[in-house]
């Protein structure tokens, strides 16, 4: 089932349980006020029936006169039964109980077939309700109701008490219900196709809109290639959630460019670098062989280029390993403050005009892969070595700092933009050309040493200074 069928499906299902619980709901409200109609008059009529049969004791006739006679009534109790069912709306004396009786003279009247009396001695007078009206003449009627069980129907009683009479009535609530039931059924087939039809234009119009801005999202996908990466959705016009998914996408797509670019820049950088010792080594063997002479053969100068082939490549190998995450470290307990005296030292015994001020606390320990810590901390003093200016001096601090090992390094150099200083851990890139006279370098110094300060859990920063002073923060867990 694809995307559009299950919303077009959802829709008509949501739609179609909304409808059948206002039906429902409806159905429930029509038969509770359609009770309490009956409940009101049941108990107005139990009064007026006992009244005329009072009356019609006390004079010993029929008092016709208050009570107009259809020419179809036989006696006054047939008419009196036709005008209950008229206004119970039933079709068949069997569907109504009537019992009216005075301590005077007994049993009035009683419907014919059923033992009334029987009935009300079986109903449960804890389940009564009392309800009070108004009867014509204004006067306050109380009557005692209760449901109950007759022949597999569900039927609902009245009882009406005074000193002289009591009287009871009883009505077929399926009986009373059925012309609802009728009209609803009426309605209903004509209701329900209607409103199918409308459900499936609603599930379709929902559907078609929810679908429209995933297929713009799709033809936009559809778009975008390895070549050209620089197209993005637009945002107007789109609801808050496909804004949402539309921001997310197009963040996607400017990571993904970048990283592309990225890839591409490494690329030439890197065919560049390695060309020219290649270049340097073939002209070398090209020039031995053409003079054929083995003698003039430079060794030195192609053991240095070599060393610059395998340092690149060293170089690039380790960056791609931690590109994927897989830079294998070998942890073993490192004293920070041990090895930055030893290379400390070692940066004074290469440079005569080097002046370092140095502030390490002592006993710094770390767990870190040593051959790689001790490759980080190298190419930060050498690249101080290389950059600094000699009349001036460096300064190295190393101090605890809560949790961390905290390693700043500064030194002053000659003006970096903050261009400039944004790039320097770019792989390959080298700075100013300014700065870059006269010393070589592959560009992958820093990345490399950035790449081995995250792997152990650490970073490496370029902190803000002025122009003239380059500053580098190491920062590395300490042992827990």
């Amino acid at each position: 089932m694809n995307f559009r069928t299950r919303i077009f499906s959802i829709s008509i299902l949501t739609v179609s349980a909304v409808l059948a619980l206002v039906i429902s709901l409806s159905w429930s409200r029509i038969m509770k006020v359609e009770l309490e109609r009956i409940d009101v008059r049941l108990c107005m009529e139990e009064k007026r029936i006992m009244d005329f049969h009072l009356r019609k004791e006390r004079r010993g006739n029929n008092p016709l006169s208050d009570f107009p006679m259809s020419s179809n009534a036989v006696n006054s109790d047939d008419w009196l039964i036709n005008d209950l069912m008229q206004k119970l709306r039933i079709n068949s004396a069997s569907q109504l109980m009537i019992f009216v009786e005075s301590n005077k003279s007994g049993v009035l009247t009683q419907s014919e077939g059923v033992d009334v009396q029987a009935v009300v001695s079986t109903l449960n007078s804890e389940s009564e309700e009392q309800l009070a009206s108004a009867d014509r003449n204004g006067a306050t009627v109380l009557c005692h109701l209760v449901f109950f069980e007759h022949n597999k129907s569900q039927w609902r009683a009245s009882f009406y008490h005074t000193a002289q009479a009591q009287s009871f009535i009883a009505v077929d609530v399926s009986a009373t219900t059925y012309q609802l039931k009728s009209t609803l059924r009426e309605a209903l087939i004509v209701v329900i196709p209607f409103s199918l039809l409308l459900c499936i234009l609603g599930a379709w119009f929902i559907a078609t809109n929810t679908i429209r801005p995933i297929n713009r999202l799709q033809k936009a996908m559809n778009m975008v290639t390895q070549k050209d990466l620089s197209h993005r959705l637009p945002e107007h016009k789109a609801d808050k959630e496909f804004k949402m998914l539309i921001d997310a996408y197009n963040t996607m797509l400017d990571r993904l460019e970048d990283s592309f670019q990225q890839i591409s820049r490494f690329t030439a950088d890197a065919a560049h670098e390695l060309k020219t010792p290649l270049t340097v080594l073939r002209g070398k063997l090209e020039q031995a062989v053409m003079n054929e002479d083995t003698a003039q053969l430079d060794l030195n100068a192609i053991l240095d280029e070599v060393g610059h082939l395998s340092a690149i490549t060293r170089k690039l190998l380790l960056l791609s390993q931690a590109d994927a995450g897989s830079l294998a470290l070998h942890l073993e307990t490192i004293n920070i403050t041990n090895l930055l005296e030893q290379l400390t030292a070692d940066m004074e015994l290469l440079s005569d005009e080097l002046v370092l001020h140095c502030s390490i606390e002592q006993a710094l320990i770390t767990k870190a892969d040593n051959v790689l810590l001790r490759q980080l901390l190298n190419n930060l003093l050498v690249n101080v070595v290389r950059y600094s200016l000699h009349d001036k001096s460096v300064t190295i601090q190393a101090k605890q700092n809560e949790f961390q090992i905290d390693v700043l390094i500064s030194n002053f150099c000659l003006p970096m933009s903050d261009d400039v200083r944004g790039q320097l851990f770019e792989r390959f890139y080298r700075g100013d050309p300014v700065h870059m006279q006269g010393i070589s370098g592959s560009g992958l110094g820093l990345s490399l040493a950035r790449e081995i300060a995250r792997a152990h859990g650490g970073d490496l920063t370029i902190e803000p200074s002025d122009k003239n002073v380059f500053a580098i923060r190491l920062l590395l867990p300490t042992v827990k």
